[in-house]
Formats: C-alpha cells, sequence, structure tokens
C-alpha cells in the first residue's frame, strides 16, 4: 500500500496457461474490487482524522506549492530546471550545484523517486553540506509527476527511454567532456527509490553504461521476485505430492503452508495494486476519497508504520504538495515570461484535475513497465556505445572487472541496495532473497536496516546510511563500504557483500 510501487507478487508470475491467465484475472478482479471496498471503508472509518481540509491547512497547501513549484524561486536553495527530450517531453528536475566549478573531480548524482513523490523526496541529500562540496546533484520528477509532462504510454520502451535520454543528458551536461578521455575520478551515480529503482534496476540490467554505481532502496526486481515466487511454489508443490504418498507425515502440510505464507502476504499487502489495475472508472475512486485522501494516508505511513492522524502543518502541507505537484498558479506563470522555463500542458491539466493527478500516475502499475521487454532505440543503443568506447571498458566507467556471468536480468552494474526491513507493501523473502546472485558486478551490496520501513531514504536512520553511501560512491569508493559503516551505525546489516575478486 504505502509504498507505491509494487506489483502484487502472484502477478510476476506471468502464467503462461490461457486458463490460468483468465482465472488470474479474474481472481485480480475480484481481488481489487474487495480491497477498493476495504479503502473506502477505510476512508471513513478515519474520516475524523483525515477530514476535509479547513481554511488554515488550505492555505498551508497553497504556500507549500508556491514555495517547491514557483519557477521563480530556489525552494531549500536548488534551481528549478527542465530536460527537453527527442520526443518534445519535459521533464521537471532541480540541480544542486558544488560551489566550485564542477571539474574532473566532481561527480554526478542522479536522483529517482517512486509513487507518489517528486524531487521533494530527496531534500535530505541535495540539501546536505557534505555531498554538495563534492558533486553536482539533479533530482527529476518521473513523467506524470510533479512538474514533469505525462507521457503518452508508460510501458518499459517509453518510460526507461525517457529517462535513459534524461542521464544522458546530464551526463553531458554536467560531467566535464575530459572525462571520457582518460582516467578520472568523476563519477556518476544513480540513486533511486520505489518506482525509481524499479526503474534503476532495469537500467542496472539493460544498460550499465549509464552509472558507476546504482543505488537502490526497496523496490521490485521482477526476475528475483519470479524466481522466489517460482522457487517457493514449486517447493510447496513437491511437499504437497510426497504428502499425498505419505499421508501421515501431517508435517509436510505445516512446512508446505510455511513456504507459501510470504506469498499469502504479499498479496495481502499488494491490495492497492489490484485497485490501480481496475478498470479505470474503478481505480480513480481511491483517489478522489476525500481531499486527497490515499496522498495523505500514504504520506503519514512513510513517517508513521500505523498512522492514525495524518501529517499536519508545514511537514504535511510539503509532502501533499510534492504528490500532487504544482497549483494552477504555478502552472501559469513563468520567470520573466520565459517560454523555456515553464511547466507543460499536461502539468496544467494534472493540476486543476480533482485528484492530483492521480489518474496519471498510477499508469506505472498498469501499462507494463515492470514486465515487458524494453527495445532500445538506435540513437540510445548509440549512446551507450559512445560511453563504452570512450571509457574503454566494457561496464559503464567503474573500472571495476568484467561481471561474472549470472541468471537472466543480472545486475550488469556496480550495484548497493539498501532494504528498509520493515516495509509495509512488499515482503522481504520475495524481494531480497537470493539477490546476490543477480548482483553480477564487485562491489555490491544489500544492507539492511532493521529500524526502517518503505520510506527508508527519508526516515532518520536511513537518511545516514543513504548518505554515507553516497558519499562514498562520490568520493572514489576508497576503502570498503563495510569499513564506512562503524559502531555510529547501529541497526544496519551487510546482508550481502561481493567484493572485489
Amino acid at each position: 500500500m504505502a509504498t507505491h510501487t509494487h506489483v502484487a507478487v502472484a502477478s510476476a508470475a506471468k502464467p503462461t496457461s490461457i486458463i490460468w491467465r483468465v482465472l488470474w484475472k479474474g481472481f485480480g478482479f475480484v481481488y481489487g474490487t474487495f480491497s477498493l471496498g476495504a479503502f473506502v471503508l477505510l476512508s471513513y472509518v478515519k474520516k475524523g482524522a483525515f477530514r476535509r481540509m479547513d481554511r488554515k491547512e488550505k492555505g498551508e497547501l497553497k504556500d507549500a506549492q508556491d514555495r517547491l513549484w514557483d519557477l521563480s524561486k530556489k525552494p531549500f536553495g536548488l534551481i528549478h530546471c527542465f530536460c527537453t527530450l527527442r520526443s518534445g517531453v519535459k521533464l521537471h528536475y532541480v540541480e544542486s550545484l558544488p560551489q566550485t566549478k564542477p571539474s574532473s573531480q566532481t561527480s554526478l548524482v542522479i536522483f529517482l523517486h517512486g509513487f507518489p513523490d517528486s524531487y521533494y523526496l530527496w531534500r535530505p541529500y541535495l540539501t546536505s553540506d557534505r555531498l554538495q562540496s563534492q558533486a553536482v546533484m539533479v533530482a527529476v520528477d518521473l513523467p506524470g509527476f510533479g512538474g514533469s509532462d505525462n507521457l503518452p504510454q508508460y510501458g518499459a520502451d517509453e518510460v526507461l527511454e525517457s529517462i535513459s535520454e534524461f542521464i544522458l543528458q546530464m551526463r553531458e551536461k554536467y560531467v566535464p567532456t575530459e572525462v571520457g578521455q582518460g582516467r578520472s575520478s568523476s563519477r556518476v551515480v544513480i540513486v533511486g527509490h520505489d518506482w525509481g529503482a524499479v526503474i534503476g534496476m532495469r537500467l542496472a540490467s539493460e544498460a550499465p553504461q549509464l552509472g558507476d554505481r546504482f543505488v537502490m532502496s526497496n523496490c521490485l526486481h521482477v526476475t528475483l521476485a519470479y524466481s522466489n515466487v517460482a522457487s517457493r511454489l514449486s517447493t510447496a508443490r513437491q511437499m504437497l505430492h510426497t504428502f499425498t504418498q505419505s499421508p501421515r507425515q501431517i508435517r509436510l502440510l505445516a512446512r508446505a503452508f510455511s513456504n507459501i505464507r510470504p506469498l499469502l502476504r504479499q498479496i495481502r499487502k499488494s491490495g492497492y495494486v489490484f485497485v490501480f489495475n481496475l478498470p479505470k472508472p474503478m481505480a480513480n475512486i481511491v483517489g478522489s476519497l476525500g481531499n486527497f485522501w490515499l496522498f495523505r494516508y500514504m504520506n503519514a505511513i512513510s513517517t508513521h508504520p500505523n498512522p492514525n492522524t495524518p501529517i499536519a502543518g508545514l511537514k504535511g502541507a510539503e509532502l501533499l504538495a510534492s504528490s500532487i505537484g504544482p497549483s494552477e498558479k504555478e502552472c501559469t506563470t513563468s520567470p520573466n515570461g520565459s517560454p523555456e522555463l515553464t511547466y507543460g500542458p499536461s502539468v496544467l491539466q494534472r493540476a486543476i484535475s480533482r485528484n492530483g493527478g492521480f489518474t496519471e500516475k498510477i499508469n506505472l502499475y498498469r501499462q507494463g513497465l515492470l514486465f515487458n521487454p524494453w527495445e532500445k532505440s538506435l540513437q540510445t543503443l548509440w549512446d551507450l556505445n559512445q560511453i563504452e568506447q570512450s571509457t574503454g571498458r566494457r561496464q559503464s566507467s567503474g573500472g571495476l572487472d568484467l561481471f561474472d556471468v549470472g541468471p537472466a536480468g543480472s545486475l550488469r552494474a556496480p550495484m548497493t541496495v539498501i532494504w528498509g526491513k520493515r516495509d509495509v507493501a512488499i515482503e522481504n523473502a520475495i524481494a531480497i532473497e537470493g539477490i546476490g546472485d543477480f548482483m553480477g558486478v564487485r562491489p555490491s551490496q544489500l544492507l539492511v536496516v532493521e529500524g526502517c520501513g518503505h520510506w527508508v531514504p527519508i526516515q532518520e536512520q536511513g537518511v545516514g546510511v543513504f548518505e554515507e553511501v553516497i558519499g562514498w560512491a562520490v568520493e572514489g569508493e576508497k576503502g570498503g563500504l563495510r569499513e564506512r559503516f562503524g559502531e555510529g551505525f547501529v541497526g544496519v546489516k551487510f546482508a550481502v557483500e561481493r567484493l572485489v575478486k
């Protein structure tokens, strides 16, 4: 639910039987309808807390949208920018620049958020004195979110092409040209969470040249998830078969059920995903409850594991403004009347909608980004080849040994996964069990943060972990990452660590 990005576990299984597919779709519709009813009931039960906003709260939201989205201002010292893609789509991003001019030693960090967030998710890092002194940092709004234009479709081709082109343009703009002429300490680090991490995982697997290190948190790697689901189902099936041959072995039934229990928990956790995949008129109901009830409820979960009330005051207003994006006022004004520095027409359409662009945002769940193959354009293939040629290495410019041969979908770039253990939307046994087998480039790590949940990048313990990992990456990965985590990082476990041979 609160995690915004993830697809129900059983969906990862993509059945081959036509009959099974029909049954699965039928189950999805029934369960989605049931979950929709539960959402409506929940909004009614909590209506005393998640009531309609009063005049003061509406004023706080208006002020927060002005602070975050007015293009003439610098929110938290950040600069509003736009990147226009070949398709004409404009992606909004903010930049955080070091005080000195970028050089061959200045790294680039690119942040990708999830649902229903925006660039604001990454504020702790964009304003970090430590990171600001070491790197250019940019945080983009995904298509259909924040201040970025909509896409015609949100399949793998459309989304991955858009984000790849954005990263390529950022590399060209911020990474000095001399970097490609030889060894340089300048590095490109791609950081993602939720749907941003889903995208980052796919890029690390299918376009590893884009980054020197990928830092991802709390998402599904679809191939790994499918493998874990299939393995548990197969084991349970074998146990049941053995039980039918030896009915006295009652313990086999308990073991079989125990083996599939994580799958059942994932289906329960993924009720919101089934809702998002209902026919559009039904799916839109949950986005239209109250005054942005779903966004406010999710924002509360990001701060409190079991929220009973929405986040009030400045913080709550900024979180909601981050989720719904610019208001009509910000969309219809531009600094000095500049046509280049304006939000696109589709951003205005979302601003005047009654559900804060919810209809557009859930397309990430509906149109195949997680599962469908990505057929790269000729231009993208050319650009990736140019990076490969300029660095003289096969996998990005990380300067690491060639990756090991791994299973299909292996991550072919250095990867650090930061995992909030208390995730309310993704089952650990499905998402991270066996992930070491998919880490094809060394050094790669899985760090499990005991005290954090799905929104680990903005939770207190997680912020320190993220900042340390990003700092290590932009500083050239000098020394082992484990050594950077001393006694000051209690509750952080290196669950997987693949070191350079």
